[in-house]
């Protein structure tokens, strides 16, 4: 899995020009965000990102709460301190935390957050069993009006309805390589679809990945039942090229509660 990540990470690498107009998209939504009212009124904001990554989504947000005048702290969870050790290369605040665990472990030994994010299109890593459990998870760290925002795609709607998937597809291409991956089965007890990668030429295997191809509206259903408000930013709402569809939930149900 570690070998297959590092070729998957061009997107949220300080060094990469991707993933430095990513951050730049970022910085958009969330000032759009912000002028939307999507957070919670107060002049002290504390965010959680989580599957962060080099916490290029939360950087963004930081920042841009910082410039609107909040006095903000972010934390970012992700499983790789390597990448976590990035995270200072997105802002320049103090009130920057890092923790080294799994977003499905329990979360409340950080502390009790107004705004968390998962960015990145990563919940085709979670099942639906795992989706429901990290929403809990997170639903358990907000405050009463605190507000979760995911990044993601419809991609039940794109693979399956549109006949977009394909049993092959080449991921990404370097200068001398690329990195292709393969259906390789079906899960129904987890609802996934296995999928192998290899980096060509020469047909090595770097790893494999279990996906579960979400649709937008699933996602937000299990949100609704452990968020008060739930909904569905589309893309063409927010206007913002670099970043995708965004699912909101809102006041969590049972605030404080197990």
């Amino acid at each position: 899995m570690e070998e297959l990540y590092r070729y998957l990470r061009t997107f949220m690498d300080p060094k990469s020009d991707v993933a430095q107009n990513r951050f730049i998209g970022l910085r958009s939504f969330f000032n759009w965000a912000v002028k939307e009212g999507l957070f919670p009124e107060r002049k002290k904001l504390r965010v959680l990102d989580l599957c962060a990554g080099t916490g290029i989504a939360g950087g963004a947000l930081y920042e841009t709460l910082r410039e609107w005048g909040y006095e903000a702290s972010l934390t970012v969870v992700d499983k790789r301190k390597e990448d976590l050790l990035l995270v200072e290369e997105w802002v320049s605040g103090e009130e920057v935390y890092g923790a080294v665990m799994d977003c499905l472990d329990d979360l409340r030994k950080l502390g009790k957050f107004d705004i968390s994010l998962i960015f990145g299109y990563t919940m085709p890593h979670f099942d639906p069993f795992q989706t429901a459990e990290l929403f809990r998870n997170v639903a358990r760290v907000l405050e009463s009006d605190g507000v979760f925002l995911l990044e993601e795609m419809d991609r039940f709607g794109a693979f399956f309805y549109r006949r977009a998937y394909r049993e092959i597809v080449p991921e990404v291409r370097g200068e001398d390589y690329t990195v292709i991956s393969l259906d390789e089965g079906y899960n129904p007890m987890r609802g996934v679809i296995r999928r192998g990668y290899y980096k060509l030429p020469g047909w090595e295997r770097i790893g494999e990945i279990e996906t579960r191809y979400w649709d937008l509206a699933g996602l937000a259903g299990i949100g609704k039942a452990l968020f008060e408000e739930a909904g569905i930013i589309r893309k063409s709402e927010h206007g913002v090229v670099n970043v995708g569809d965004i699912i909101y939930l809102g006041k969590p149900y049972g605030c404080g509660k197990n």
